[in-house]
């Protein structure tokens, strides 16, 4: 087996993954899910699954941005709560 150089493999996983998502999509499978999960996939996704892919990826990074900013304020609850406590023992 010889080995391939990186246009050759380049165009080889291109393929495959072409395979793949045509497979989910007849499948009736999520395919912006799939390429939410593996980024390559991007790339053979119809104009409307982009579009939603990216409502779905800034979905995703405002729910993050929730969530770190509710760690945020529970750590300065908790911090709050601390320095109170070590107040009202002395």
């Amino acid at each position: 087996m010889s080995k391939l150089n990186a246009e050759e493999r380049k165009a080889r996983d291109n393929e495959r993954f072409s395979q793949r998502v045509d497979e989910r999509r007849v499948k009736g499978e999520d395919v912006v899910a799939y390429a939410l999960a593996n980024k390559k996939a991007f790339k053979f996704l119809t104009k409307s699954e982009k579009h939603s892919l990216k409502e779905r990826q800034a979905a995703l990074l405002e729910e993050a941005n929730l969530k770190a900013k509710e760690q945020l304020k529970l750590k300065e609850q908790q911090e709050l709560e601390r320095i109170q406590a070590e107040f009202t023992e002395q």
